[in-house]
């Protein structure tokens, strides 16, 4: 996919990330930090060791080694002082390698971006991961279910706190039919309110039908509630990326990127609109499900 960049703010920059290994000590700091550049962002070319990470002959037989396939990726955080969130929708391949594309806000700025990487097994069931983003390369380190699949990771870059939540995904198309049903979730957010970023919550339950959603929200801001029916729609591509508008009851309209989860067990989203950060999963209950089915 091509980048696609909403110019609404400037981007904070990156930095190279600062690895920590417990198993270290530097006797000026007593913290064992290690500035890595390159390939040694906590993560070798597949097949190579590198110092101060486990080498792959050395996991755990209780482990299972990162299992190949597709992930859809949620993740939240902050950097510099601005919210951060994200949607990946990721192939990992048997080699050791990766690709993806990543829908991220950083800030007011909304941006779209290809991007390729790399994989790799540590000790006590965990996975090394390293991303390139337009030339530059972000690292993180996932904890892995029994059956090898990445299930949460945390960034390891200076600045960033982010972690992120993720999905198996089949390797099946999806539809808009695919969300039929009644779907709930809860969110906490971050709008622009008064020069400065401040946090938000929204539980909400909707259902769907052929692409068309009916639902109701309920906000906290903190010093206000708000309740709010909505409706909308989503256009969903056979690579279950999405793009899904809605409109309130109170006149506001909304707009978000998604990943439809091709299970059929939800959808995730990230709001594009500039004054909100918000993402979020969505959890479906099929219309057999329903009473009176």
């Amino acid at each position: 996919m091509s980048d696609r960049t909403v110019p609404l703010a400037m981007p904070s920059p990156l930095r190279f990330p600062l690895v920590f290994d417990p198993r270290r000590s530097a006797p000026a700091l007593g913290l064992g930090v290690v500035l890595a550049l390159g390939s040694g962002l906590g993560l070798a070319a597949p097949g190579q060791a590198q110092p101060g990470v486990s080498d792959p002959a050395t996991v755990s037989p209780a482990c299972a080694p990162p299992r190949p396939g597709r992930y859809a990726v949620i993740g939240e955080g902050e950097l510099n002082g601005e919210p951060l969130a994200r949607l990946l929708l990721e192939t990992w391949n048997a080699d050791g390698t990766l690709s993806g594309v990543r829908l991220e806000r950083r800030g007011r700025l909304y941006r779209e971006t290809a991007y390729t990487g790399s994989y790799r097994p540590l000790t006590n069931c965990r996975a090394a991961i390293a991303r390139t983003y337009q030339g530059t390369v972000s690292s993180s380190q996932a904890v892995l279910d029994p059956q090898g699949r990445p299930r949460h990771s945390l960034g390891v870059l200076p600045d960033v706190l982010m972690l992120s939540r993720w999905f198996p995904q089949p390797s099946t198309a999806c539809t808009a039919a695919l969300l039929d049903g009644v779907v709930v979730s809860q969110q906490l957010g971050r709008d622009w309110r008064d020069r400065q970023w401040k946090p938000n919550a929204v539980v909400q339950r909707e259902t769907w039908r052929g692409g068309q959603v009916e639902g109701l929200s309920v906000s906290s801001y903190g010093p206000r509630v708000e309740e709010a029916t909505y409706s909308g729609s989503i256009s969903v591509q056979p690579d279950c990326l999405a793009t899904l508008r809605q409109k309130d009851s109170l006149g506001t309209a909304y707009n978000y990127r998604a990943i439809v989860l091709a299970d059929g067990s939800g959808y995730l989203y990230l709001q594009t609109d500039p004054d909100d950060v918000t993402a979020a999963v969505l959890e479906r209950f099929p219309a057999a499900a329903q009473p009176g089915r």
